[in-house]
């Protein structure tokens, strides 16, 4: 049987929106989202909730998340790699409990419109394709010749011109699913490696909220799907 421990990395110094994992997001804390995500899985065994922050420990708790440590000031600053947080969370259940995932699946508490249902088809997708990791991506808004930047001249250029790229689709990560077999993940020490196969998650699903602006269409989107 394989055993999957989710994790989801909250830490409280958000700066371009400060509180937002506990902000109210239609009547609940942002973090209770990701919460009900995992805990209605069929593919999570385990969720815990890595914080520095004991109101959002305490939110978390509430919300029947598991909360079985704080993690270190260090590893919470805006510098902090989420690689580091997450063997950290891996280091202390295994020297604790002796407890070791077969897969570990991140789930950041910024995607509220993830679901259940897409991280069962994700993580289904990799064990099904018996692949090493699969991330969620959505595709790319915009048409590359619409993308420009500024040349060494000081001039406008089309990113077309500098990149070589065939007809392919593009996509970009969203930031909703990362999920990764444990040996692999502890040798490679990052999500996105070799044999890793995407998710494909809507637009409409995989909003990431940084700022305010995000919380709105994030609060925008929950109303039309809670109207359906």
């Amino acid at each position: 049987m394989t055993n999957v421990l989710g994790i989801t990395l909250a830490r409280g110094g958000s700066k371009r929106l400060p509180g937002k994992n506990i902000k109210k997001l239609h009547g609940k804390p942002l973090i209770n989202y990701t919460i009900e995500a995992a805990k209605f899985s069929v593919s999570i065994d385990r969720h815990i909730i890595s914080t520095d922050d004991k109101k959002i420990a305490e939110t978390a708790a509430y919300a029947g998340a598991e909360v079985p440590f704080l993690r270190p000031a260090h590893l919470a600053e805006d510098k902090s790699d989420p690689i580091d947080a997450c063997l950290h969370v891996l280091e202390e259940l295994e020297k604790r409990e002796q407890f070791i995932p077969d897969i570990i699946v991140l789930l950041q508490p910024t995607s509220p419109l993830r679901t259940s249902d897409h991280i069962d088809k994700a993580l289904g997708a990799m064990l099904q394709h018996d692949a090493d990791a699969v991330i969620s991506v959505t595709p790319f808004e915009h048409p590359v010749n619409a993308l420009s930047l500024i040349n060494l001249h000081g001039h406008l250029d089309s990113l077309a011109n500098n990149i070589m790229l065939g007809n392919q689709p593009l996509y970009r990560i969203n930031g909703a699913i990362y999920a990764i077999k444990y040996p692999v993940f502890m040798k490679e020490k990052a999500f996105f490696i070799r044999k890793t196969i995407p998710y494909e998650m809507s637009a409409e699903n995989s909003v990431d909220i940084d700022t305010e602006t995000d919380f709105d269409i994030a609060s925008c989107l929950l109303g039309k799907r809670n109207n359906h």
